[in-house]
């Protein structure tokens, strides 16, 4: 019988060696990103106020005790950053909001509220008059004082604590972080008797050194006080004016919120511009675009989408309205925009 040699297969030194390197290599970048990797955990906002409407305080809460950093974004171009769980607001104008609130700068959730126009007061002399100082520092006292006549309780809420901070007519505060805040005050335990103010309260200052010294200028107070007194002049009493009647202003279309994104998208693929909104928007196409955080116009914003050629590379397009309680128009938009890995685009 003849004898059958069997050949085995023979597998190059450097071909095994750069196997073992691409292994190595994959576990690497598997253990940095399992180690970087940070679970987004459920968590709720709650808002909690007497009534929802323009210039009265609103109290967010969230259920996310455990976390350091909490970045709020309230859906009017106003934001605040602080380590509590909790933070007051107040709206100038009415319409739709979505507060948005970013925990440890990785997790974010969002919540809709309605905002509605506070009606007008009977009697002007319920509004408060107070003086509220338009900066502040973190950790040195800042001093408010009402002037408001037949007051006799005061109940301040000075935008950090979810408590009544004081229930004198000129209470002192410390603040402990720093950002926008919004103060209230009650008097005579009657919620119609409320005023509100917002200061601005900067962090910490590094003394300079005595030879580059200057004296700061000291910022001036201010006294809320009402726009405009809500009964006639005598004079105008005894001469009465003739009715004057507006022009009716314009009222917007209507489109759903799903709408709305398919038309964006539609923009993306290039088949509509900018123009083809303005019936939604009253004609007014710079009206304010918070894109994921950033403050555009509208018109710009579509010019960054139609830059992106095609909506496949869109991962999630969100979009929030603000509308115009009095003319139902569309006065501002809050987009979050996700592209998909590998399409990082302009955004």
């Amino acid at each position: 019988m003849e004898n059958k040699k069997i050949q085995l297969a023979y597998i190059d030194e450097k071909v095994i060696l750069t196997m073992i390197i691409t292994a190595l290599l994959g576990l690497v970048i598997t253990g940095f990103k399992y180690k970087n990797y940070e679970h987004c955990f459920d968590f709720h906002i709650k808002a909690k106020a007497n009534f929802f409407r323009t210039d009265e305080p609103i109290r967010f809460e969230t259920d996310a005790l455990y976390s350091k950093d909490f970045d709020w974004d309230f859906g009017d171009s106003e934001s605040s950053q602080t380590n509590i769980n909790s933070v007051v607001h107040a709206y100038n104008q009415p319409g739709e909001y979505t507060v948005a609130l970013t925990v440890n700068g990785t997790c974010t959730e969002y919540k809709t509220i309605y905002i509605t126009r506070a009606p007008k007061l009977e009697n002007p002399m319920l509004m408060p008059r107070f003086v509220c100082p338009q900066v502040a520092e973190v950790g040195k006292a800042v001093t408010f004082q009402d002037t408001t006549a037949g007051a006799h309780s005061w109940e301040w809420r000075f935008g950090e604590t979810a408590s009544i901070d004081a229930t004198s007519s000129t209470a002192s505060y410390v603040y402990k972080t720093p950002g926008l805040k919004t103060i209230s005050l009650v008097l005579n335990g009657d919620p119609k008797q409320l005023g509100v103010c917002k200061v601005f309260v900067n962090d910490k200052t590094i003394a300079p050194s005595r030879s580059n010294t200057r004296p700061a200028r000291q910022q001036p107070a201010f006294i809320v006080v009402p726009a405009k007194p809500q009964t006639p002049t005598l004079e105008e009493q005894n001469h009465p004016q003739p009715a004057v009647t507006e022009p009716p202003k314009p009222q917007g279309v209507t489109i759903s919120k799903q709408e709305l994104e398919t038309k964006l998208r539609g923009v993306v693929n290039n088949y509509l511009t900018a123009e083809n909104f303005a019936p939604y928007f009253c004609n007014n196409l710079n009206v304010p675009v918070s894109l994921n955080g950033t403050e555009i116009t509208f018109t710009q914003f579509c010019n960054k989408l139609g830059s992106i050629k095609t909506d496949k590379k869109i991962k999630q397009l969100n979009v929030q309205q603000i509308k115009s309680s009095e003319t139902n128009c569309l006065i501002g938009l809050n987009v979050s925009l996700k592209m998909k890995q590998g399409f990082l685009g302009i955004f």
